[in-house]
């Protein structure tokens, strides 16, 4: 499943009729998995993707710190979409890198090359609920997942919070025991699978962070991706804000775009 990710975002088409007639006879559960089914679905064959974003963080007291990156997205439908996030802006932090390999079995891989020390530091498993380069997402929130990652429940059909649509609500848990979560909701648009919403609840089971999406762009005349997306701590008061300027799709990328040997380049 695609997350704005925080930076990665989100099928089969359905009616909210015929949808709501075919979650009637699953389980809670069952239910859960047919929506982030149709969620996982409906972004399948971009084949690949460049942003670039304006990053906004901002403090529990109002002040704001701006910062220029890119993100290169290689789908990989088997083991999740491999990414590469470099930052352009300030000086003091440009040619920082993360490079992300989803892995189908066992723990993502992820590096972060400092250039300021010329150095590639390998995050371990344990380290990924760690802030990303202070911003309120996580290294967590950099890898792309599979439906596999996590266990699914149904919860409720509710307003989006755009005000405008209906959104499924639904409850997914993370399976790797070093998931800086105990659960994350999420709210799906029924017509055209957006998220507008995810809860993310920290290992205690408190609400930690919230992350809300919007002026969703069509591309392509499949694809829709948030041009404003806020990841909030609601125990810090923090925030940070993605600003997303440009989005290109099929640049004709390989695996080779995606080598450790391009941090530092």
């Amino acid at each position: 499943m695609k997350y704005l990710n925080g930076f990665l975002i989100l099928s089969i088409s359905l009616t909210s009729c015929l949808a709501t007639q075919a979650y009637a006879t699953k389980s809670p559960s069952e239910q859960g998995f047919a929506v982030a089914s149709a969620l996982d679905a409906r972004d399948l064959g971009f084949q690949d993707s460049r942003s670039n974003i304006v990053m906004i963080l901002k403090d529990g007291m109002g002040s704001q710190t701006k910062r220029e990156l890119e993100v290169t997205i290689l789908e990989n439908h088997q083991e999740g979409d491999k990414s590469l996030i470099k930052f352009q802006f300030p000086i003091d932090i440009k040619g920082t890198a993360l490079l992300t390999h989803p892995q189908k079995v066992g723990t993502d891989e992820q590096w972060l090359y400092l250039p300021v020390v010329n150095r590639t530091k390998r995050i371990s498993s344990r380290n990924k609920s760690g802030a990303f380069m202070g911003s309120e997402f996580s290294f967590e929130d950099m890898t792309s997942k599979r439906l596999e990652d996590y266990t699914y429940n149904y919860v409720s059909e509710q307003a989006c919070n755009n005000g405008h649509a209906q959104c499924d609500v639904i409850e997914r848990s993370p399976i790797d025991k070093h998931s800086g979560y105990s659960k994350q909701r999420l709210w799906v648009d029924k017509k055209d699978k957006k998220v507008f919403k995810i809860e993310f609840y920290d290992r205690k089971k408190s609400l930690l962070k919230v992350m809300t999406a919007s002026q969703f762009k069509l591309y392509d005349n499949k694809y829709w991706r948030a041009a404003n997306v806020e990841m909030k701590n609601v125990q810090t008061n923090k925030a940070t804000t993605l600003l997303y300027n440009s989005i290109t799709f099929s640049l004709g990328l390989t695996g080779d775009d995606f080598h450790r040997s391009v941090l530092g380049e």
